[in-house]
């Protein structure tokens, strides 16, 4: 009942930003994250931010599903469309934080090229104390 109406909370106030993003994210709850996926997936044009979440919540969202071939599609676009938005956007620490926990915890046979030590020392050594999610991302890093 609760995530009906969250999910309605979202649709209605039509509001979804990052910050909401982040919190979904945080919860890694399966219900929330298929919800705010969902609408992510229906919003015509997304913000750099947003497209980065949706990417890390296809990859999440591959854990869910049983076909497997549903899996890897899943993975496969959003992890490809989040390398694409580091590759545009190489600075921003959290796009690669996300990275590195997808790379972190997926089977190896699914990443051709890890980035995990290089991402972890950017992340390191760039992510602001100011940041929202710093804390969050210092915790999770160091688990």
């Amino acid at each position: 009942m609760a995530n009906l109406i969250y999910l309605i909370m979202f649709l209605t106030s039509n509001l979804l930003n990052i910050s909401m993003c982040r919190e979904v994210y945080k919860t890694q709850d399966k219900e929330r994250v298929i919800s705010t996926l969902a609408i992510l997936s229906d919003k015509e044009n997304l913000t750099t931010d947003e497209l980065c979440y949706k990417s890390v919540f296809e990859c999440m969202n591959a854990e869910y599903v049983l076909n497997p071939y549903k899996k890897l599609s899943y993975f496969n676009s959003g992890y490809n469309t989040l390398n694409t938005i580091i590759n545009e956007n190489n600075s921003n620490a959290e796009y690669r934080y996300h990275r590195y926990m997808i790379e972190k915890y997926a089977p190896s046979w699914l990443i051709e090229k890890s980035h995990t030590q290089i991402d972890k020392k950017f992340i390191m050594n760039t992510i602001s104390k100011e940041h929202p999610m710093y804390s969050f991302i210092m915790e999770t890093m160091n688990n």
